[in-house]
This record gives structure tokens, C-alpha cells and sequence, in this order.
């Protein structure tokens, strides 16, 4: 199975950096979710957690 990760980094880069740390010893694809219109994750893929932050409330 493979694991991605669909991050969101709109103010000063921190989640960024920690996703990027993350990758860096995990296998792992980043998806940017301000940046990717359309994602195929339907083949080999693993949801595992989903997990959201909204500071808008």
C-alpha cells in the first residue's frame, strides 16, 4: 500500500515544513491541496486517518 499526504500550507509555511520532515523518512507522496485540482487515489492507496483543521470557526 501506498500512503499520501493532502496538506494545506496557506500562511507561513510551518505545515510545510513539517510535512516535508515527514517525507523525508517516510515513503510517502505529497499532494498540495492548494495546488492540485484532481488526485487519482483510487489504485494501491491507504485512508488511514483524515484528519482537518478549520480555524475559521
Amino acid at each position: 500500500m501506498k500512503t499520501a499526504i493532502v496538506y494545506a500550507s496557506v500562511h507561513h509555511g510551518n505545515t510545510k515544513k513539517i510535512i516535508d520532515e515527514i517525507a523525508k523518512t517516510n515513503d510517502v507522496e505529497l499532494i498540495d491541496a492548494t495546488q492540485t485540482v484532481e488526485k487519482d487515489l483510487s489504485e494501491g492507496f491507504y485512508a488511514r486517518d483524515l484528519i482537518r483543521s478549520d480555524r475559521s470557526s
